[in-house]
């Protein structure tokens, strides 16, 4: 897939007033491109901005063609990317008109082929969740509690397959890096987690398994053998561990933080692990901080690192996902999703050598859009 997103980041700068975007953009590498689905409540649009070593450059906004509801559930990804080498795909969650934007790139070039609703999809409470397995979408609404399965054709249109009842919203999902299980975070109030095999025939559940708290946005390690909710609560940062089985089963939780043994941030929605596996970041949604913590998965462990409260909190409503920002070693810099208001933010702060984190100069960087950027897309991408 990393192969995958330099197609797409070479192709995008986008015309607001047109479906077919130009290209004019280098291939990642020194120069990573994020892209931001930005949610916004009416017409909804993408961004992109480009990495060149010391800021992060917008360089064009364009509409999805749907809309948007301005926020929901901060742990939830509202982009996925899938295709082959030659055609790449990227697909956009419009929870406002519960449609699911889908783009292609072939040659450089970008063109919008199509906006696609799920007969029984609502996502216009807390948003629609989106990941790819293969060929498969899988798209997960809010509102009325379901999976949609779609097929992703060569040209990225999308045919859809079937509907999964879900016991409770999907508040963040994954897949694993191996391509077989699902794994869901049902949210704050139910306090249960759920994995689910994946194959051609369907999707098979094995939960809900209990949770001590919130349990949301959610990150796997490279081996698929542990996936790492973080909770949104009202308490200090916690996280909760389960092992994977080979079967998509999980095994018995453990659970971290919620005294402050993680540090002093409120609200923990989303967790990101460093390309090395060695830090794990978790995203403070509601004290707008980034909380910086040592992870070992042989034993398995948590230890606190640093926090860093990011910069103009007065015009932040919340921060949401995290994610690395190139493909090796640590992965260099993270960036932070901020809903902000009159516009909204991507943060980039710099990963320093012990896995605290230093918000660079010039963070945050306007997306010169309104309330509700959630979620975005990093290319090249870490590797798993």
């Amino acid at each position: 897939m990393k192969k995958l997103f330099q197609l797409f980041i070479a192709a995008a700068v986008v015309s607001a007033l047109a479906m077919t975007w130009s290209a004019n953009l280098q291939a990642a590498g020194k120069h990573p491109v994020v892209a931001t689905n930005n949610d916004l409540k009416g017409p909804n649009t993408i961004s992109i901005f480009k990495f060149n070593g010391t800021i992060l450059t917008g360089r064009g906004t364009g509409p999805t063609g749907g809309k948007g509801i301005g926020g929901g559930f901060p742990g939830l990804n509202r982009m996925a990317f899938g295709g082959t080498s030659s055609v790449l795909c990227v697909f956009v969650s419009d929870a406002g008109s519960n449609d699911i934007a889908a783009f292609k790139t072939v040659n450089k070039v970008i063109t919008k082929v199509g906006n696609y609703t799920d007969p029984q999809g609502s996502g216009k409470t807390q948003g629609i969740g989106l990941v790819v397995d293969s060929t498969y979408l899988l798209a997960a609404y809010t509102t009325s509690k379901n999976l949609g399965a779609w097929q992703i054709q060569s040209d990225c249109t999308l045919t859809f397959l079937a509907n999964f009842n879900t016991p409770f919203a999907i508040a963040g999902m994954r897949v694993t890096p191996n391509g077989k299980t699902l794994i869901v975070g049902y949210g704050p109030g139910v306090k249960k987690v759920d994995s689910f095999s994946l194959a051609t025939t369907g999707l098979t559940e094995h939960g809900p398994y209990p949770a001590t708290s919130g349990a949301s946005g959610v990150d796997i390690t490279k081996d698929s053998a542990y996936a790492i909710f973080g909770d949104t609560t009202k308490s200090k940062t916690e996280v909760e561990i389960y092992p994977i089985h080979a079967d998509g089963t999980l095994g018995k939780r453990r659970h971290f933080g919620g005294k402050g043994s993680l540090g002093g941030g409120i609200g923990s929605s989303n967790v990101w692990l460093s390309v090395d596996e060695k830090f794990l970041f978790v995203s403070n949604t509601s004290s707008k901080q980034v909380t910086s913590l040592g992870f070992t998965e042989k034993p398995l462990g948590l230890s606190y690192i640093s926090i860093t409260s990011v910069r103009n909190p007065s015009q932040i409503a919340s921060v949401a996902q995290v994610g690395t920002l190139f493909a090796t070693g640590n992965g260099q810099y993270i960036v932070l999703a901020e809903d902000g208001s009159p516009n909204s933010f991507v943060a980039v702060l710099k990963i320093n050598a012990d896995g605290s984190t230093t918000e660079i100069s010039g963070s945050p960087f306007s997306n010169g859009e309104g309330r509700g950027l959630q979620s975005f897309l990093i290319g090249p991408g870490r590797p798993f």
